[in-house]
């Protein structure tokens, strides 16, 4: 026998069997299932047993239904598909209720593709090692402007002293 669960939330395991060829579903008292959630409006789907199986019509609800993920106006059902009433999920299952026709998968041949390099790869040349020469002659330059600075010094101190007398 049909039936819908609820699978989250407060009514979470709530459960509602299809007995009749058309069941109204809403918050207020009156319909066929009074389901107690806000997102659910007073008169919010109804769901019709035919020779096709299940379907399913929002009756202009304000929080809309789904059917898998999809905002539907009336849609026909199949076994295991995920219907949003309001915001509250349930499932619907059965062995009255038909299963999806689902399309073959295509068969894809595979293919192997075996990319190779044409040359082997080399570090550029600016990620290479550095050469010292910067370092060298940035010593050297020091090294001579202390020398200088030693004779300047030893210049004017020596100059200053002998010129004294």
């Amino acid at each position: 026998m049909a039936c819908l669960t609820v699978l989250d939330g407060s009514l979470k395991g709530q459960r509602f069997t299809l007995e009749q060829p058309l069941t109204r579903i809403g918050r207020r008292d009156g319909n066929d299932w009074v389901v107690q959630d806000g997102s659910i409006s007073g008169t919010h789907c109804e769901i019709e047993k035919n020779d096709a199986g299940f379907v399913i019509r929002d009756l202009g609800s304000t929080n809309g239904t789904k059917v898998n993920n999809v905002t539907i106006k009336e849609i026909t059902l199949s076994r295991n598909d995920i219907i949003l009433i309001g915001e509250v999920p349930m499932m619907l299952e059965g062995d009255d209720v038909p299963q999806s026709e689902k399309a073959e998968p295509l068969a894809v041949p595979r293919t192997t593709i075996i990319i190779q390099p044409k040359r082997t790869l080399e570090t550029p040349k600016e990620f290479g090692k550095k050469s010292n020469s910067n370092k060298i002659w940035v010593a050297v330059i020091v090294v001579l402007v202390l020398v200088i600075a030693y004779l300047l010094v030893q210049l004017f101190a020596g100059g200053g002293a002998g010129s004294g007398g």
